[in-house]
């Protein structure tokens, strides 16, 4: 068997080129040959990963949220697509966190050495890909606006001074969210298009699923401050005990359209994504990916059907 390991170089503070040796070594018990590959660019990424489609049995990458949406946007649209193995090494790490895979990259490798794997829907939006989470209003910019350098010295802090930013002016969207049964209209600070369990590194939807070929919309209500507190209190409280209180409202769909007033900006797996009115599809069981498993061979993660 054939396998590639596409990494960038400066991810994770350099640790991954450090472990190269180490990787080459583990990956070569399992696959007869090991190809690597230095990524330069985010465009550098998708065509990699592209171009290894129906040349080798596995991917193996490294990298954060982003890299992983630069992986899944080079390999989705192929129709013979290697099994992916997931090394994390970026700040934050919310894809990670879904499918239980641990940042110690021995670890990250054994489970790809003898770990189950799983399928894992994907989502489009317009004309790109995304794994878990598109989203617009308050907070949402602050991803893709906090520079590496910066994310380099502080880690997950970083953000945190770039959401400061938000803060002292929280944005409100006007959206028609158009659904096959229905059509609704709202004002709100935060509209999320969620297909995770955790996003910003807080697991704020423990009853979610990777795999049920849906999407969970979440739009979350005008209040205080433009409806700042209740941002936040999404992220402290999750989203279940908000439904309860009505501070948000929450659907479940496959396949819809969102129309804007304005242009705002849509943040897509934590970069910076369309502007405006966007279409977005649930594309079931899509990408298989090496997770964890328990002695009894079932999967670690209960959030896969």
């Amino acid at each position: 068997m054939r396998c590639i390991f596409i990494y960038n170089p400066k991810s994770g503070k350099g640790r991954i080129a450090k472990k190269a040796d180490l990787i080459k070594r583990t990956l070569e018990k399992k696959y007869e040959v090991v190809d690597f590959y230095q990524t330069s660019s985010q465009k550098d990424t998708v065509r990699a990963a592209r171009e290894a489609c129906g040349k080798y049995d596995a991917l193996i990458f490294s990298g954060g949220d982003g890299t992983f949406n630069d992986i899944t946007c080079g390999v989705a649209s192929e129709s013979v697509r290697p099994v992916l193995g997931y090394i994390p090494s970026g700040t934050v790490n919310d894809i990670a966190r879904n499918l239980r895979i641990p940042r110690n990259v021995k670890r990250a490798l054994n489970i790809i050495l003898d770990g189950d794997t799983v399928y894992h829907d994907v989502g489009r939006i317009n004309d790109r890909y995304f794994m878990y989470v598109v989203g617009a209003g308050t907070f949402t910019g602050s991803s893709y606006r906090t520079k590496h350098d910066v994310k380099k010295i502080f880690g997950k802090l970083a953000y945190a001074f770039e959401g400061l930013k938000e803060a002292l002016n929280p944005k409100l969207v006007h959206v028609k969210i158009k659904m096959p049964d229905r059509e609704v209209d709202f004002e709100s600070p935060l509209v999320l298009v969620i297909n995770s369990v955790s996003v910003a590194g807080i697991p704020f939807f423990k009853q979610g699923h990777l795999n049920d070929g849906s999407f969970d919309i979440v739009v979350v209500k005008k209040g205080i401050y433009r409806g700042l507190f209740n941002v936040i209190r999404l992220f402290l409280l999750g989203l279940v005990g908000l439904r309860r209180k009505r501070i948000i409202d929450h659907f479940r769909c496959s396949s819809f359209s969102i129309e804007t007033e304005g242009e705002p900006r849509w943040t897509v797996d934590g970069e910076a994504g369309p502007i405006g009115n966007i279409y977005i599809e649930n594309i079931h069981n899509h990408l298989e990916i090496f997770i964890p498993r328990r002695r009894n061979m079932e999967t670690k993660s209960k959030y896969f059907r």
